[in-house]
């Protein structure tokens, strides 16, 4: 028996309406990468510690945003490089030096980070992003610069990537930045004093070679002497 034609209608008006819906919850239903964190602002949400702010976020999974009333915004949690190029940064004893180092750095992925970031990243472009970070670092860079010597630089430049670490490291955290490591790849200058320093060091070397020889022959012939003293009593 046929259905009525009323029926085969409110059916595919049903239908319809359950794909619409299906539609506009699919469209809703946000899927956030492991790499990124999305902010779904607009609607009031408490936090643990009983404080109140106007938006939640979500890392890494999926959540459904409530139309008409909440936005979404994400923040890469990629990793950044920074290439950092410091020309004519003068040391402690007034030596101009350049400075050549990469680094690392990522937005961290602690709540408290996260919100950090989020108050003063979200809607910046990658690029923006990296600029505000160069700069800290740049700034970091030439005041450390300041308080060493030449020398302290270039011996060790493990020390002087960790110390530029530590120094840049509470601004970053700040702005829920973490350094996941900083490279000291170059240091030059034009004034010769890089090059001075190790010709000093290679007439040390070769002097201290020809000392260390002189007095390995001098320590010989008086062994050898003794030994024919001893022999003749």
């Amino acid at each position: 028996m046929p259905f009525p034609p009323f029926v085969i209608i409110l059916a595919v008006i049903a239908a319809i309406a359950l794909l619409v819906a299906l539609s506009r919850f699919s469209k809703n239903y946000i899927k956030v990468p492991p790499n990124a964190v999305a902010i779904f602002s607009g609607r009031k949400h408490k936090l643990p510690d009983n404080g109140v702010v106007g938006y939640r976020m979500v890392r890494g999974g999926a959540a459904f945003r409530w139309p008409l009333l909440e936005q979404v915004d994400y923040l890469s949690l990629n990793v950044f490089t920074i290439p950092l190029e410091i020309k004519r940064a003068y040391t402690l004893k007034g030596v101009p030096i350049s400075v050549k180092a990469v680094a690392n750095v990522k937005i961290k992925g602690d709540d408290m980070s996260l919100a950090a970031a989020a108050e003063r990243f979200l809607g910046m472009t990658h690029d923006t992003i990296q600029k505000v970070i160069f700069q800290t670092l740049e700034g970091h860079l030439r005041s450390i610069l300041g308080t060493l010597t030449v020398e302290e630089v270039n011996s060790d430049r493990a020390s002087f990537a960790q110390k530029l670490t530590s120094e840049a490291a509470l601004d970053l955290e700040r702005m829920g930045i973490g350094v996941d490591v900083l490279t000291i790849q170059d240091i030059s200058d034009e004034e010769g004093y890089l090059d001075a320093l190790g010709k000093k060091r290679t007439a040390e070397v070769k002097r201290d070679g020809t000392i260390g020889e002189a007095e390995a022959t001098r320590d010989a012939k008086i062994k050898s002497a003794q030994a024919m003293q001893e022999g003749e009593k």
